[in-house]
């Protein structure tokens, strides 16, 4: 009888065992991506489409608002180059610039890369001012959006319509 009952445990355990799937969820550091952003400011929603390339540390974002596209690129050594489709030959070249991770720090997803728990498809990121909250896609496992808060209110939504990682 006891051998039955240890039988039918360790079958029970076995066959749950094979079957649970491991859900590992991707925080790419090299990525390309689409993406809606939204900010919200003194009862206001001002929303952005966000064409987004990261590679080696560098940045790329096409930023596209109200019939405005705006190209920004954040590259080594301090220089930001900063044009607009209507100028195309307006190109300004910034060296020595200073507020690249001020601006780039919503798209990089390796700060969210010391979660404890790569199954969970929620992470949290909290810079002392701000709270970053990452959801994954169960499809995809690639992030899915961006929700940042502070003091408790939402102040900027990102939401990924793709995202695919750079090798």
């Amino acid at each position: 009888m006891r051998l039955k009952f240890c039988f039918a445990i360790l079958a029970t355990v076995l066959l749950f065992g094979c079957k649970a799937e491991s859900k590992v969820y991707v925080i790419p550091s090299d990525y390309t991506g689409a993406a809606v952003m939204k900010v919200y400011a003194d009862n206001t929603e001002n929303t952005y489409n966000v064409n987004i390339i990261v590679r080696g540390g560098n940045y790329s974002i096409r930023t596209t608002a109200g019939g405005e596209t705006w190209n920004t690129a954040y590259l080594s050594g301090g220089r930001c180059v900063l044009n607009n489709d209507k100028f195309p030959d307006g190109s300004v070249t910034i060296e020595d610039f200073q507020l690249e991770k001020l601006l780039v720090h919503d798209f990089d997803l390796e700060k969210f890369d010391n979660s404890s728990d790569p199954s969970l498809d929620e992470t949290i990121y909290y810079d002392g001012t701000y709270r970053h909250d990452l959801k994954f896609s169960r499809e995809t496992m690639l992030p899915e959006s961006i929700h940042i808060y502070k003091n408790d209110n939402l102040v900027k939504t990102i939401e990924y319509e793709n995202i695919k990682i750079e090798e």
